[in-house]
């Protein structure tokens, strides 16, 4: 692969990456508000307990609420499994798309070693020249 191809490849999966790790933080960030939801619902059944437990009527209305309440418990716990399973797969996402943006940059840095040895091995060669070129006219001179 050429320099420019191995550059454009790296520049995508880097790009890749990037992505996968905006959607697990949009993941996570939807995490943590279905779990802040949880605790409002919770806060909202104690303060309608409290106002059930201060009223000398007992309230009807009550046993339906928490009915509704318990149903949307279930249902935000529900959504919080779906998004940590989401984000157990994302993490291997991320995990695959590191490694394969890592394999690009080992073969790039590979091959830029190699040039940098070929480079020094044809500088090295020239000064040999010079120095057995210099080497020869001194005993041809003297």
């Amino acid at each position: 692969m050429s320099r420019k191809g191995m550059t454009g490849m790296i520049r995508l999966h880097k790009w890749q990456l990037d992505e996968k790790r905006r959607n697990m933080s949009d993941l996570e960030k939807m995490r943590a508000d279905l779990q802040q939801n949880l605790t409002d619902l919770q806060v909202e059944l104690i303060a309608e307990q409290k106002k059930v437990a201060e009223s000398p009527v007992v309230s009807i209305a009550y046993a339906g609420y928490a009915q509704q309440v318990g149903v949307r418990r279930i249902n935000i716990v529900n959504s919080i499994l779906e998004v940590e399973v989401s984000i157990e797969d994302m993490k291997d996402q991320l995990a695959d798309a590191f490694k394969e943006l890592k394999k690009y940059e080992i073969v790039e840095q590979r091959e830029r070693q190699r040039k940098l040895i070929k480079r020094n091995r044809v500088q090295q060669a020239e000064l040999d020249e010079m120095a057995s070129n210099i080497h020869r006219r001194r005993q041809t001179m003297g």
